[in-house]
């Protein structure tokens, strides 16, 4: 199909005008879709559908028949005698196929427009004047009788007293509202929004000659000088522009000409909708919203040589600026003047919205390990339900017993400890296995590499790559003395002296490729000294210092070289060193730099981020927050108050905290499911409801962006054997296919209930808005605007409110963005079920017109 060839740029001022759409619900949102149509012509049908959308989430989509006329039309709409109505609207049909829209009074046909699609959208107008009164007209959308069944495609309908159509609106649009039910009665634009109304073309007054600045936009670059030289680029920051249209006036007097003149002063003049009134409607039983509407928008359309729409139509919101036509005419016949405006956000808008359906409820069952891949998914549709993303070629949902830790491989590959056998059907994959992801099938480490009863508590790569295990089991791969930890080098596993006389807990490797060890043991390698940690070198086990009085849980390297350990002993110095010290090489040292603000409780795991900050968690490890920073030796509250341990922590190159256990409340948020996320100084939900209660033992961060959570929760095994609720993340375009959109644009998302809404999370963009306590009742649905310049996150009732107080500190919710391309989106609810819906839409956002083509 060829688009299209731009052969004349089109450009058009929108003149304020109040107007009244008679189309009930124009752009076929849901829940209403195309309730008021009805199908025209033996075998069409109409529905709503995501595939084609000229405004919102849906287009209407007519099914047609073979060789039969038919189409859609919308009925009971109201005429008034000697008044102009115009009926338009957006049509995708098959390029070449004859079509029409008409406007009939009940069955009679009153007038008619013909034309020929062109495969892409176009909007159509019909205009009719009525001879009387009457409430039984209506609006049809035909197709000829031609060979063929394939469909065409209807949105933005409007039915309108004019002589020709204004700018699109519904009751969702800047300055209109519903006259009645939301999405079911007329909608209606006021007179005083320069954003909607009369399109008037240039060239009724003056001939367009030439228009500037309509090119790539203005930005300031941010750089910062560097004491060595040069400058470090930081970032940009978008500018406003301005813009000018050059034209001439002709006429055959300069009477002529100056009033040409002052019909286009009028139509830019600076006062006219200065300090009045735009009533706006967001929602059932709201209230009128009041806000500025003074900007003015110029409308550009491209067409091709027979007037066929040849790119699609930008909106550009500016400013006439007093520049403008300040000389008089000279000569009376001719003169060049100027048109200046200015664009304060910089960007040009497209004149309609891209949108999509957001399918956000999936159950999975979930079986002591899960994944979420970076695009937000964390299952896989199989033709007919959704798969466990890990479930590899065995018919176990992940695995088949619990998971402790986890460690990315030099090889890419993630590498699981804990008490499962079979590892996705592989026979020797017993208690330690590898998860490919790039084939998505379990491997095994080793063949076999443990006996029964072996659990695998801890794992570390040294930079050789070259993998340690530690845990419960004795005699790795039959290896003598390979007890409680071993090392495999790729091919074999081989034991480190005569291993540990007791559980190993935790693993670390030095930056000098040392091993540190900790657990329940007393003894390694018979070594004095080494009770409950010890280091091996590669050849030999040593002591640190005498020991340590209880067992260790937790180890972790911090920048400067120093291990800093956690667990249950106490007194690690001689006489300070509750639950947390540190090892600088030659002695053990309170983490704290002060004795009263040691720790109060055992630590149970460790984690340092990426500007040297110390993340301690456990339970009740000062007074009753189970979650600590260490900074410069200050112990600095993270608001993490739970109701249960924590097990586990990771940090990922967002800096965004991981943390996992037992609990179910953290900081005051609700609906943790035993994980959480702290970021930005607050604590955010994870977008998944894992099975049953049972705890949370080993995050992992992959190098992909993959997150991995793994545990000691069933679906099956554990009580209430539930399956995993989630969000299924679906990719949205933020473009049209081909239509160049080239700047982030902010969107709009309606959530409909039941359900409680959790998380709204772009995996492109990393950015994310959380809730808590968002419950929505069968029926209800709640408009999240995201436009910096009109934020607005409503209910659809005024008992609802604004819904600010759900949101979760630390949310992105002031840049909550669509970048250019594809956008990874995921919707999380709880407690719902298929028939809650979501939809988003957004005005694609330009650059300059050159990304406005088909």
């Amino acid at each position: 199909m060829t688009a299209p060839v731009l052969a004349y740029k089109k450009f058009y001022v929108v003149n304020p005008k109040a107007s009244t759409n008679q189309i009930k619900n124009p752009t076929f949102a849901s829940p209403d879709f195309e309730e008021d149509w009805t199908a025209y012509g033996a075998g069409y049908t109409i529905e709503e559908t995501g595939d084609e959308q000229r405004f919102g989430a849906y287009s209407m989509k007519v099914n047609t028949a073979n060789m039969v006329i038919g189409g859609a039309y919308h009925q009971n709409l109201s005429v008034t005698n000697g008044a102009t109505y115009t009926f338009s609207c957006y049509i995708k049909g098959v390029a070449g196929q004859a079509m029409q829209i008409e406007i009939r009074q009940s069955t009679a046909v009153k007038a008619t427009t013909t034309f020929t699609s062109t495969g892409y959208w176009q909007r159509v107008e019909v205009t009719y004047t009525a001879p009387g009164n009457a409430s039984d007209y209506r609006a049809y959308v035909i197709r000829n009788a031609v060979a063929s069944v394939e469909p065409f495609y209807v949105d933005g309908a409007q039915f309108e007293q004019a002589s020709k159509a204004t700018t699109f609106f519904d009751g969702y649009s800047a300055g209109c509202r519903w006259t009645g039910t939301i999405r079911n009665s007329p909608s209606e634009r006021s007179a005083n929004t320069g954003l909607g109304g009369e399109l008037v073309d240039l060239d009724t007054y003056c001939k367009v000659v030439q228009v500037t600045g309509l090119g790539h936009g203005d930005w300031n670059q941010i750089l910062t000088k560097m004491t060595s030289g040069g400058d470090m680029y930081q970032t940009h920051i978008r500018k406003s522009r301005n813009f000018s249209i050059i034209v001439d006036f002709l006429g055959n007097s300069l009477s002529e000409i100056e009033a040409n003149r002052a019909a286009v002063i009028d139509l830019l003049r600076p006062d006219k909708l200065s300090n009045l009134p735009v009533n706006e409607q967001f929602g059932i039983n709201w209230g009128a919203d009041s806000r500025g509407h003074e900007q003015r928008v110029v409308r550009y359309q491209g067409v091709d040589v027979n007037g066929n729409e040849a790119t699609n139509p930008v909106d550009i919101v500016c400013v006439p600026l007093s520049a403008s036509m300040v000389d008089t005419p000279d000569l009376p016949t001719y003169q060049r003047a100027i048109l200046n405006f200015t664009i304060p956000s910089g960007l040009l808008q497209g004149a309609y919205n891209d949108g999509a359906v957001l399918d956000m409820y999936a159950d999975f069952p979930a079986e002591f390990i899960v994944k979420r891949d970076k695009y937000g998914n964390w299952c896989k549709f199989n033709g007919s339900s959704y798969d466990n993303a890990l479930k590899g070629q065995g018919t176990v949902q992940g695995l088949n017993g619990a998971v402790f830790c986890m460690a990315e491989g030099p090889d890419g590959k993630i590498y699981v400890g804990g008490d499962f056998t079979n590892a996705g059907g592989v026979s020797a994959a017993d208690y330690i296995a590898r998860w490919n992801p790039v084939t998505e099938q379990w491997e095994a480490v080793g063949a076999p590499a443990f006996g029964p009863a072996s659990r695998v508590n801890a794992l570390a790569f040294d930079a050789a790559g070259n993998l340690y295990a530690g845990g419960g089991f004795l005699n790795a791969q039959g290896v003598p003395a390979a007890d409680y930890i071993a090392k495999f080098d790729g091919t074999n596993w081989s034991a480190l002296g005569t291993g540990t006389n007791g559980s190993v807990n935790e693993i670390a490797i030095s930056p000098e490729g040392e091993l540190y060890a900790g657990g329940f043991f007393t003894s390694a390698g018979g070594v004095a000294n080494t009770s409950h940690i010890a280091k091996w070198n590669g050849t030999a086990w040593s002591a640190l210092s005498t020991g340590l009085s209880a067992g260790v849980l937790a180890l972790a390297f911090a920048p400067n070289g120093d291990l800093y350990i956690g667990g249950d002993f106490v007194n690690a110095t001689g006489a300070n060193g509750d639950f947390l010290c540190y090892w600088d090489g030659s002695a053990f040292h309170m983490a704290t730099r002060h004795e009263l603000h040691e720790l109060t409780g055992s630590v149970r795991a460790l984690a340092f981020g990426r500007f040297g900050r110390l993340y301690i968690g456990g339970f009740e490890i000062w007074y009753d927050e189970n979650m600590m920073l260490l900074y410069n030796g200050g112990l600095i509250s993270m608001q993490s108050k739970t109701d249960s341990t924590i097990y586990s922590i990771a940090v990922d190159q967002f800096e965004r905290v991981h943390v996992g256990g037992a609990f179910s409340t953290i900081g005051g948020l609700t609906n943790t499911d035993r994980c959480a996320v702290w970021y930005q100084g607050a604590w955010l939900p994870l977008d998944i409801d894992l099975p049953g209660n049972a705890e949370i033992y080993s995050f992992c961060v992959a190098s992909d962006r993959s997150l991995y959570i793994g545990g000691n929760f069933s679906t099956v095994g554990k009580p209430p054997y539930e399956d995993a609720k989630t969000s299924q993340t679906v990719e949205v375009d933020t473009v049209v296919a081909g239509s160049g959109a080239s700047a982030n644009t902010y969107p709009y998302i309606q959530v409909h209930g039941p359900g409680t809404l959790q998380a709204i999370t772009n995996y492109t963009t990393g950015k994310s808005v959380m809730f808590d306590g968002l419950t929505l009742q069968a029926g209800e649905w709640i408009g999240l605007q995201f436009d910096p310049l009109n934020l607005k996150f409503m209910g659809g009732w005024s008992g609802r409110g604004n819904l600010m107080r759900y949101v979760v500190p630390g949310s992105d919710y002031g840049d909550f963005y669509l970048k250019p391309g594809s956008n990874a989106l995921s919707m999380f609810m709880t407690d719902t079920t298929s028939a809650s819906g979501a939809t988003i839409a957004w005005t694609p956002l330009f650059w300059g017109l050159d990304g406005a083509l088909l």
